[in-house]
């Protein structure tokens, strides 16, 4: 899989003098964002080590979310980040 990639990212973001908030979280898998209804394939995804994974994805919403309130501003006009 992509176990240490977010070091790799990390350390060319940082490199290269790009705003950054990168982590791994290494307790989920892919698609641990993804609040999906799959029924009672839900178990065979949890499994694999795939889909939503609740601790995971409330940090990394609140992180995006304060990323894009740093970076971005409030998006209405006249208050783009200085």
């Amino acid at each position: 899989a992509l176990r240490g990639a977010a070091a790799r990212l990390e350390a060319a973001l940082a490199g290269a003098g790009v705003p950054h908030d990168v982590k791994e979280y290494p307790d989920a898998g892919h698609g641990f964002m993804d609040r999906l209804n799959a029924g009672p394939a839900v178990v065979a995804l949890r499994v694999a080590g795939l889909g939503y994974h609740h601790p995971s994805a409330e940090d990394a919403w609140a992180r995006i979310l304060r990323f894009f309130a740093e970076h971005l501003g409030d998006g209405a006009p006249g208050n783009a980040p200085g």
